[in-house]
């Protein structure tokens, strides 16, 4: 809803400074985006984009500022002169479980425990920032931005909850670098594309493993072998793509669609430390590779494609927008997610007080989630025309995760969501705010039904039946180990994004 001023009235000096200042505005984006910690998860909630965010993700169609390089690119057609954009989304994030009570056959006893949340709840940076601009070209727009994905970038858990062999903590930092080109050969249609180079600039992974190597032993609470071990790792070199394009055929009236086009694997190069959580080991496990020291591993995990349609209704009154009503539908293919695979073959601990080196070998953290589909509605009204505009949304989003495989470190049930939102403008200048709220369905899984075990990669029960033949637990029959997410899950979330913007 922002006008800006025609190129064709700015002086000789400034289409002479305007350059530099952008290249200058380019370079500090760069810099930021680089050195400044970037925090993120790789699994989104909600959205990027002030003004996105305060529809609840329904953008697709409307695509008007920077934040089209992600939502629709095809968008920064209809942008016009030098746009720059700096903003932020602030996250806090109440993530809770509780184990359900068992009954423990190594102690023949029944084993209660507490609710658990995160420790680390907010989430104080999540950037979006870059520049726009058409080069004096009456139908073509093109784009520079790096962004932090929507989502949870760390999780802290106690070393001795009931969550302590899924997870114990967890710090994410993953970044966008974008390069955009649109183009537009008439007001009725338009076309753009944002090639992504994918950063995971750190992955720091923390969860207990039981060491023992003893046959027919499970101990689902605790084991004096226990280790809390930490992959700690980063893939720098990750790419993928999002194609955009909108019709226009009347003036009130608008569809579009975009699709994020590659599944982006990522395969970090990572390494592995192993820290007793028994009191009594004094002496530090060591990791060898064929008898010399060595920690390297490797940590893979798929990044899914994406499709998001949108259809959007404009009110117009003397040539102006006076609101919209905009209804998208999206689909991630989260079914390309199946796992997080943490590959150590040929490591071995040295654990003090088990007589032979333990073999690490693989260790699989199943997710086998499935599609989501979500619905999104949202608004923007033209209060007074280019001093204020007011927006709101809601959505609905089904689960990526299956009950059986919950798992603490991303929460991802049925989500219902709803935001609001306000841009104020001073000229070529618009600072816009919004808020979203996020419910997540809560989960309870029994633990007969639940599909996550306890890691115990020294252990001779082997797959894939699990069967009775003297390595595996009679109790546990069918199973490599003991049941560790039955439980209760609980997430609600809240995000405020601001923005700052201009134009000229």
């Amino acid at each position: 809803m922002t006008r800006f001023r025609d190129q064709r009235h700015i002086s000789p000096v400034m289409r002479f400074v305007q350059p530099l200042v952008v290249a200058g505005c380019i370079f500090t984006v760069y810099v930021c985006a680089t050195v400044t910690p970037v925090f993120a998860a790789g699994i989104s909630v909600g959205d990027q984009g002030a003004v996105a965010t305060g529809r609840s993700g329904a953008f697709v169609a409307k695509a008007d500022d920077l934040s089209a390089i992600e939502y629709n690119p095809a968008g920064l057609a209809s942008q016009r002169g030098w746009r720059i954009y700096l903003g932020n989304r602030f996250g806090y994030a109440n993530e809770r479980y509780k184990r359900s009570t068992i009954w423990d056959y190594s102690e023949g006893r029944v084993q209660n425990f507490e609710e658990v949340s995160n420790r680390k709840p907010w989430q104080l940076l999540g950037p979006m920032m870059g520049v726009s601009t058409d080069f004096g070209l009456e139908n073509w727009a093109f784009a520079l931005g790096a962004y932090a994905p929507a989502g949870i970038a760390s999780q802290r858990f106690p070393a001795d909850g009931g969550q302590r062999y899924m997870l114990t903590g967890r710090d994410t930092k993953i970044l966008y670098y974008n390069l955009s080109v649109a183009w537009k050969p008439n007001n009725v249609f338009g076309l753009g594309l944002s090639l992504q180079w994918v950063d995971l600039a750190q992955l720091d992974l923390r969860l207990v493993v039981n060491g023992d190597i003893a046959p027919a032993s499970v101990t689902p609470v605790s084991n004096p072998f226990d280790m809390e071990a930490r992959i700690q790792g980063a893939d720098h070199v990750g790419f993928s793509g999002i194609i955009g394009i909108w019709l226009r055929p009347t003036p009130s009236f608008q569809m579009a669609f975009s699709s994020r086009f590659v599944p982006t694997p990522l395969e970090a190069d990572a390494t592995l430390s192993l820290s007793p959580q028994n009191p009594d080991i004094r002496n530090a496990t060591e990791i060898t590779r064929d008898g010399n020291p060595d920690n390297n591993v490797t940590f893979t995990m798929t990044l899914p494609m994406e499709f998001r349609l949108g259809f959007r209704y404009i009110h117009l009154r003397d040539a102006v927008e006076r609101f919209d009503l905009e209804l998208d539908l999206r689909l991630e293919m989260w079914s390309q997610m199946d796992q997080f695979k943490v590959d150590g073959e040929g490591l071995d601990a040295s654990i003090e007080g088990i007589a032979q080196p333990v073999p690490i070998g693989t260790i699989t953290l199943p997710k086998n989630w499935k599609n989501t589909f979500s619905v999104r509605l949202g608004s923007d009204v033209n209060v007074v025309e280019n001093r204020l505009a007011l927006r709101a949304g809601a959505f609905f989003e089904t689960a990526a995760s299956r009950p059986e495989y919950s798992y603490v470190d991303f929460l991802a049930s049925h989500r219902i969501g709803a935001s609001i939102g306000a841009s104020v403008f001073f000229g070529n200048f618009q600072v816009a705010l919004s808020y979203s709220y996020i419910v997540e369905v809560p989960v309870s899984v029994a633990e007969s039904d639940g599909k996550i075990y306890q890691q115990a990669p020294g252990s001779p029960c082997d797959g894939p039946d699990y069967d009775n033949s003297g390595f595996c637990d009679e109790h546990y029959i069918g199973q490599p180990s003991a049941t560790v997410n039955n439980g209760t899950y609980i997430s609600t979330y809240h995000f405020s994004s601001l923005a700052l913007s201009y134009g000229f």
